[in-house]
């Protein structure tokens, strides 16, 4: 999805490629959870094995995307938007929300450890569904309403501070 025909500054220019590699990653711990639920047998607990990595490895990658919009772009944002304005809170309740599924993923696969069988695997998988739903829709919030409002609301000085902020290290 793209996120329009608009060229976006530096900084949120930065966020919407990370999004292009995060939902790259996701299609993939994705297409893993269908095998997961289509498949039976031992093959069920091998392919979760996977996914768990896919996942854990995943969660890092959203965490610092995330840090960087929470830390970066949402306080700008904030100041300019007022006290009335509810975008940047449901934002981050959007990576709550997201985050929470895939703590639940690992945590439950954690918890179930040597004794996993094939249905529990199953059952945790949803977990990993229901961030793949919470930020498919997040980024494609974010691409169409968030980035387009910042680039008109935020100065050439909070742009250029936002960069600073939102550069990988």
């Amino acid at each position: 999805m793209k996120a329009s025909n608009h060229v976006f500054s530096a900084p949120l220019q930065q966020l919407i490629n990370e999004h292009v590699s995060l939902r790259a990653d996701m299609d993939i711990f994705y297409e893993m959870t269908e095998e997961i639920e289509c498949e039976s047998g031992p093959i069920v607990v091998q392919l979760f094995a996977e996914l768990y990595n896919l996942v854990s490895d995943f969660t890092i990658k959203l965490k610092a995307h995330s840090t960087r919009e929470e830390e970066g772009l949402f306080p700008f944002m904030n100041r300019r938007l007022g006290k009335n304005d509810t975008t940047i809170e449901e934002m981050e309740e959007e990576h709550e929300k997201a985050e929470q599924h895939l703590e639940d993923f690992l945590t439950e696969a954690a918890q179930a450890g040597s004794n996993l069988d094939e249905e529990y695997a199953q059952f945790i998988s949803v977990f990993a569904v229901q961030a793949y739903a919470t930020l498919t829709q997040h980024f494609a919030k974010e691409e169409k309403v968030l980035f387009p409002l910042a680039e008109k609301i935020l100065s050439r000085n909070e742009m250029e501070e936002l960069e600073k902020l939102v550069q990988v290290g």
